[in-house]
């Protein structure tokens, strides 16, 4: 597997390393993912096949080279939380019925629900149980323990404000839950594993929680681009379920409530009218330069460029 993010000013060196560390969680992932029932391996299969950019990994493994890295632990760490996430995109694509995924036939879509279900629930279980005791601290069991409840709860915060208004606050705290809890928990996994200060270890994850915040708006603002290419999923498909995220939030604040029955498109001509987009772009920006600031705290390695360097192609994309 590539290395699918685009890192500059980084060393050939450095490039390859992070390349190789990579690789091995593709192989780890494929390794204890096998299941003697076949449906559930095609299934699992073809996510793996269509992972995106495996940002969770990749934040592992950079936060990890922060203290005393041992590889093996690292990248079998990395793949846990890496199954935990696919877990939770196949099942939000039964939620949301999406027939798209990365530009590709979603799980849900191709195998059915049933298979589906099946398939995230069997990784569910596998991220934590190659987590075993004996290796490893299990504090790590617990907080990715708790960032499934904490998904859960943003989830069925969101179902429940489904074509109800809800404000910045709660928005923020579904988008906690969902994004940034699993962000947190990468970097901070990584660098507590690898013998951080425990001072280093929570800062690496406030890092990690900044950029999930900030890259959530970001895909939330993507999400009302007119190029479904481009963003890799179908368009507008919170807004048509009645999922109302922070373009629609503020483009709806002071508006009478009967505007919660405003077509699509009069939702969208609000948004435009009360700058909705740019609003959301300004909080984006808010948690990027919060994100960057405490990335500049960090000690001086090639990793910090390598974090930094990631952060920018996250958090500066064309929105």
């Amino acid at each position: 597997m590539a290395l699918t993010v685009t890192l500059k000013h980084l060393s050939p060196e450095l490039q390859q390393a992070l390349q190789n560390e990579m690789e091995k969680v593709q192989q780890s992932l494929k390794l204890n993912v096998r299941s003697k029932f076949s449906g559930i391996r095609d299934v699992i299969d073809d996510v793996i096949d269509l992972n995106g950019k495996m940002l969770r990994p990749l934040l592992t493994i950079i936060s990890a080279h922060f203290g005393s890295y041992q590889a093996d632990k690292v990248v079998k760490l990395a793949a846990s939380i890496e199954m935990l996430h696919m877990a939770t995109l196949i099942h939000d694509d039964i939620v949301d019925d999406s027939k798209l995924r990365r530009n590709k036939e979603s799980a849900q879509s191709k195998y059915g629900k049933d298979m589906a279900v099946y398939a995230g629930d069997f990784l569910l279980s596998k991220a934590l149980t190659i987590l075993n005791a004996k290796d490893y601290d299990t504090d790590h069991m617990v907080s990715l323990a708790k960032a499934i409840e904490n998904i859960c709860e943003s989830e069925l915060l969101q179902y429940h404000s489904k074509f109800h208004f809800m404000n910045v606050k709660n928005y923020l705290r579904v988008i906690s839950g969902k994004t940034a809890a699993l962000f947190a928990v990468s970097m901070y996994a990584g660098a507590s594993e690898s013998n951080c200060s425990e001072a280093l270890s929570k800062k690496m994850g406030k890092i990690g929680y900044d950029i999930g915040i900030a890259f959530q708006i970001i895909d939330d603002i993507l999400d009302f681009s007119d190029d479904q290419d481009h963003v890799g999923k179908t368009v507008r498909n919170d807004l048509k379920k009645g999922y109302y995220t922070l373009p629609v939030i503020y483009a709806i604040q002071g508006e009478h409530e009967s505007v919660l029955n405003a077509s699509e498109g009069e939702l969208l001509t609000l948004i435009q009218k009360n700058k909705g987009i740019e609003k959301a772009r300004e909080l984006a920006k808010k948690y990027t330069k919060r994100a960057f600031k405490r990335i500049s705290e960090l000690p001086a390695n090639e990793y910090k460029v390598a974090l930094e360097s990631l952060a920018n192609t996250l958090l500066n994309r064309s929105y």
